[in-house]
């Protein structure tokens, strides 16, 4: 077998990531737990942190459920996500809602797309576990945040389960369930976004999961 190279290694996962969101594009978790704490915290914080002429990216949108609820709220709002069949649906859900103001792209390094552009407010819900290299998107966000921007964030913090609890999501990727799952706490989330030049202002546990909320502002 011939050796694979580094960056080949790397894209035959990104591949396998793809290819895991679009086999699963049918779903989508927001959809399936609109009533959820999650979606009525959300719900509750996009008056306060999203103001009717602002500029929102939504990173990993998914099926565009809460990107749509945002769209409400705001100016704008540019969902962007790795898997066209998640996008394929976002956009048939736009259409159904009649909803203008809600641009779907499929995009892997935001820099492709948004060079130079800034935003009043990045959202990015139940992704961040599924990353390796956090830091260095806390940092692009920050670079595309406009001076006091907005960060809101909800992620899952699997580094504070209990031992049970981490051995189910073990089991769930080891039967491929769910993708390749990083393990970190609120307090390592909450030192790579303030290491990204953030601060954070606001953070809400949303479940025993745990999961929590954070909103943050660039300095």
């Amino acid at each position: 077998m011939l050796p694979v190279r580094e960056n080949e290694q790397n894209n035959m996962e990104k591949n396998k990531l793809y290819k895991f969101w679009d086999r699963v594009s049918g779903w989508s978790k927001a959809e399936s737990a609109s009533n959820s704490a999650l979606v009525k915290c959300i719900n509750s914080k996009f008056g306060i942190h999203i103001k009717p002429d602002d500029t929102v990216l939504d990173f990993g949108c998914g099926t565009g459920t809460i990107t749509l609820r945002i769209a409400r709220n705001a100016n704008k709002v540019y969902g962007v996500d790795i898997s066209g069949g998640m996008l394929e649906r976002a956009e048939i859900n736009r259409k159904n809602q009649n909803i203008g103001n809600a641009f779907f792209f499929k995009i892997t390094i935001l820099d492709e797309m948004f060079h130079g552009v800034l935003f009043q407010v990045i959202t990015t819900f139940n992704v961040l576990q599924y990353i390796e290299n956090r830091n260095a998107l806390f940092k692009r966000f920050y670079k595309l945040l406009e001076p006091q921007g907005t960060l809101i964030v909800a992620v899952p913090c699997f580094g504070n389960m209990n031992s049970l609890s981490i051995l189910l999501v073990k089991l769930l990727r080891f039967i491929r369930i769910i993708p390749e799952t990083y393990y970190f706490s609120i307090d390592e989330i909450e030192k790579e976004i303030t290491g990204a030049g953030l601060n954070i202002i606001e953070r809400i546990n949303l479940s025993d999961l745990p999961e929590w909320l954070i909103v943050a502002r660039k300095i």
